[in-house]
This record gives C-alpha cells, sequence and structure tokens, in this order.
C-alpha cells in the first residue's frame, strides 16, 4: 500500500536522493547495502531519510524495485520532477547517493558521493558533514599507519587462518615478515572464475622461487563473498593457499577497510604489514610472476622494461578479432587504465587502441593478420 508523505515532514533532517534502477546490476548490489545503513540509523530515531529517484523503464520494474526499500520514492509517473531532479544534481551514473543537509546549513555543502562514503564508511559516514568526514580520513590515516597483518587478520576471537583441507588450521602469526596478498574473490563472480586459475599459476611459480619450505616469503589469503558454506568450500578447495572463515566479520571490515568495490581484488600486504598496492590483479595481469615482491622499486624497473620493449613493437598492427587498425598507445600518448577487450582483464601503461571505436588490447594479446597479397 503506498502511503503519501508531505515534503515538509523531512524539514531538519539529514536527506539522501538515490538515484537507482532495477535493470541495472551495480545498483542492485549497492540497494541492500544501503538499505543496512539506512535501518541502522533510522532504529537509532536519528534524522535520516533517503527518496528513491526512479530510472526504471516500466511501472512493473519500478514497483519489484521499490518493494525492496523501507524509504520513499518519487512517484513512477512525476516524470518532470525525476527530471528536473536529475538535471539539478547533474546526475551521469548510477547508482548515485546524492547527500542535503537540513535547511539553512550552508557550512556543508551538498554531497555526490553517497555511495562512495557508505562502502567506505558504513553508518559511521552519518551526518556526512565536513567535519565528520574530516574525523573519518583522519581515523582511517592512523589506522594504515598503524596497520600490522595481524591486526587487519585477527579477531578478539580468532587468530587463525583456514588451510587446505578447510579442517586445518595455521595462525597468523606464521605471516609476520612475509609479503601477503589478499585475495577478494567469489564463486559466483565470473571474472574471478577467469583470473583465478592465472593466479594459481603466479603463486606457484613466485613460491618456486625461495629455496625451500621455511624460506616461503609469499602467501594469500582468500577473502570470500560467497553465498553461502557450500559455495565458499567448493572454491576454496581449488586453492593452494590460506582463507578467512566463511562469514567472518573480519571479511566486512577488510572489504570496507581497503574499499573493495568490485571483484577479484588482490591488495598486497608488505612484509611490515603495510600495503604495497590494492591494484595486485593488474600487476599479475601486467607482469605476471616478476611483479613479485610488488614494490615500487620493482615495479619501476618492469615499467622501464615494457617501455624498451614497447620500442620495438609495431607503432600500427591489425589484430585477428577487430576490424580495424589498432595504434600502439601509452598513458602519455592518449592510453590509460584500461579491460582489455580480448582477455577482459585489466591493464595500463601500453596498448593497442582503435582509434575509431575505442577497443583496446594489450600488446601480448594481438594476433597480427598478414594482409599482404599474392
Amino acid at each position: 500500500m503506498c502511503v503519501s508523505v508531505k515534503v515538509s515532514d523531512l524539514q531538519g533532517k539529514v536527506v539522501g536522493l538515490y538515484f537507482a534502477a532495477n535493470w541495472y546490476l551495480p545498483c542492485r548490489n549497492f540497494t541492500p547495502i544501503l538499505v543496512g545503513v539506512y535501518e541502522q540509523l533510522r532504529s537509532q530515531k536519528i534524522g535520516f531519510e533517503i527518496i528513491f529517484v526512479s530510472s526504471d523503464e516500466d511501472f512493473d520494474a519500478f514497483n519489484h524495485y521499490r518493494a525492496t526499500m523501507p524509504w520513499l520514492a518519487i512517484p513512477f509517473s512525476d516524470l518532470d520532477s525525476k527530471k528536473a531532479l536529475n538535471r539539478r544534481f547533474d546526475i551521469e551514473d548510477i547508482p548515485c547517493l546524492v547527500i542535503l543537509q537540513p535547511d539553512g546549513n550552508v557550512v556543508n555543502k551538498t554531497l555526490h558521493d553517497g555511495v562512495e562514503l557508505i562502502y567506505r564508511y558504513g553508518v559511521q559516514a552519518f551526518p556526512f558533514t565536513n567535519k565528520r568526514l574530516k574525523e573519518l580520513e583522519k581515523e582511517e590515516k592512523e589506522k594504515h599507519e598503524n596497520q600490522t597483518i595481524t591486526n587487519l587478520l585477527t579477531s578478539p576471537d580468532r587468530d587463525y587462518l583456514l588451510a587446505q583441507s578447510t579442517t586445518k588450521q595455521v595462525t597468523v602469526a606464521s605471516l609476520v615478515g612475509k609479503t601477503v596478498g589478499l585475495y577478494f574473490s567469489a564463486q559466483w563472480c565470473l571474472p574471478c572464475h577467469k583470473f583465478t586459475p592465472k593466479l594459481i599459476s603466479i603463486y606457484h611459480k613466485i613460491r618456486h622461487m625461495f629455496i625451500d619450505d621455511m624460506d616461503k616469503d609469499f602467501e594469500i589469503v582468500f577473502v570470500s563473498s560467497d553465498r553461502n558454506q557450500s559455495a565458499f568450500a567448493s572454491y576454496f578447495d581449488t586453492m593452494p593457499w590460506l582463507a578467512l572463515p566463511f562469514g567472518d566479520p573480519t571479511i566486512k571490515t577488510l572489504t570496507k577497510y581497503f574499499d573493495v568495490q568490485g571483484i577479484p581484488c588482490l591488495v598486497i600486504i608488505g612484509p611490515d604489514g603495510k600495503t604495497l598496492t590494492k591494484e595486485g590483479r593488474n600487476l599479475v595481469n601486467l607482469y605476471l610472476e616478476k611483479a613479485y615482491p610488488f614494490t615500487k622499486t620493482q615495479l619501476k624497473v618492469l615499467e622501464k622494461q615494457m617501455d624498451e620493449e614497447a620500442k620495438s613493437l609495431p607503432r600500427y598492427e591489425f589484430h585477428a578479432r577487430h576490424c580495424h587498425e589498432l595504434t600502439l598507445v601509452s598513458e602519455g600518448t592518449g592510453g590509460g587504465p584500461f579491460i582489455c577487450c580480448d582477455c577482459e582483464e585489466q591493464g595500463s601503461g601500453w596498448a593497442y587502441q582503435c582509434l575509431e571505436c575505442g577497443y583496446e588490447v594489450h600488446p601480448k594479446c594481438i594476433e597480427p593478420v598478414n594482409l599482404s597479397t599474392d
């Protein structure tokens, strides 16, 4: 049953305008997270409200999506108000959560990055004021400065990780002084299925660099986003490394702490317990086992090698799976981070790019086409 609420009832409250649509997966992924934050704040009787501004294409889709939301909504039929709000706040992408402060609060500007703030801080972001966000940034900086592998992976009730099989346990203390990859992944994720076998191969190659088992200074810990214990166990059984137990609260803590908004994601922790990079997946795709130990010094060496190798590559190339001519580009000549259209993995640095349609591939993925005629 629909209930009308007067706009005047929102006076004095912090209001979030939630621009989203049922047809878009990132919206459907974010909505349950936002529901959790909303219900926590409402249970504390805090002055906060959300208004759904739909981009759904039909009334049934709108109703189906709105049924998952405990907050208010602009009526589906009110196209003028929805268009006006999209124009007023210059909405270019969804999901988008615009935060409006109570009337007369000129110190705090309207925030457009509510989605990012909810992902990073959850309920702690409220009331989304400049003062509160600066406090959170300071706390986050202090946490990163005092970060250790022990305080990342342990909890008051657990000081161990799972090993193969899942009945075997390894202490978190055994990882101190090692380079550790935190692998955020899930069985239901198709990109994870493609990346995990590659990561397993790289893991073994890096481990084989060491003389014996006692000297193996590289480890990976699976941080699961699986939906049930069975899926977790089945997926973890394919992996040669360690894992946090399924459903452990530390998983959500790490996901927020490292601002993981998509999987697969590989965060690399150095021997001193500090974060080396959150771009481990990209580095593995680019440099394979040579990326180890993922330090700035090593990456500079690899970047220099890649630049040297690029000098011998053809300036232009035709690829077997694309119809247009491709141009070799770097970050300094129109390139940048990209998703390879051939292997569908991340890339950066050098790429072959189609200047007509934006198609991009890793140089290693090129299958040259011989255009010569007899």
